[in-house]
């Protein structure tokens, strides 16, 4: 069941979509969700702190997609794979939001740390499968998977295109450092279709 709150939620991701963070107003997020100034207010003290909530909403979507995939794969380097374009390869509202908007600079620092810890994670479970080369330091792994992939959105937004291309390259440059050729051979490096997410 809807409530106002995810209304104005969604009507703002769409809003800051369409606009841009800074040329969308409380008003086109009002009108589109159908409600006044005055229930806006009463969520939501201002256009940032709605913007905020977008990207929290983002974050509670990220984990539960990843729950699905790890439903769906017994593979956890080809959830890695999977997440990695689902988080850095769309033209996902949330993440324009934190890279390009200061005032989610906060959330931003805390959807990195959640990705760097599922990065971690699921090359633990690799680990223990024996996907990954002997010695890998997971730590270090994961902080440099995810710093090429941020990096890697920031260039297509900076670009204006390309940025499942460029996943799927991090991926190709990247896999072989962790993991032996055998293993990534049976990975699909590639973003999966919207019906598997």
């Amino acid at each position: 069941m809807s409530t106002t709150r995810d209304e104005l939620v969604n009507a703002a991701a769409h809003v800051f979509a369409r606009d841009g963070y800074a040329r969308a107003t409380v008003d086109r997020v009002c009108d589109l969700a159908g409600v006044t100034k005055g229930a806006l207010y009463g969520h939501f003290t201002s256009k940032a702190e709605l913007a905020v909530a977008v990207v929290e909403q983002d974050a509670v979507e990220l984990e539960r997609a990843r729950e699905r995939l790890q439903w769906r794969h017994a593979d956890p380097l080809q959830v890695l794979v999977d997440l990695g374009h689902l988080v850095h390869g769309g033209d996902r509202v949330a993440g324009r939001l934190v890279y390009r908007a200061p005032v989610c600079d906060e959330v931003a620092g805390e959807l990195v740390a959640w990705w760097t810890r599922t990065a971690r994670d699921l090359l633990l479970s690799a680990s223990y499968r024996g996907q990954l080369h002997a010695g890998v330091d997971l730590d270090r792994a994961a902080r440099g998977v995810v710093t090429s992939l941020v990096g890697t959105q920031l260039m297509a937004q900076a670009t204006g295109s390309g940025a499942e291309e460029r996943v799927a390259a991090v991926w190709r440059d990247w896999l072989p450092r962790v993991a032996p050729a055998e293993t990534v051979r049976r990975l699909r490096l590639t973003a999966p279709r919207p019906d598997r997410r």
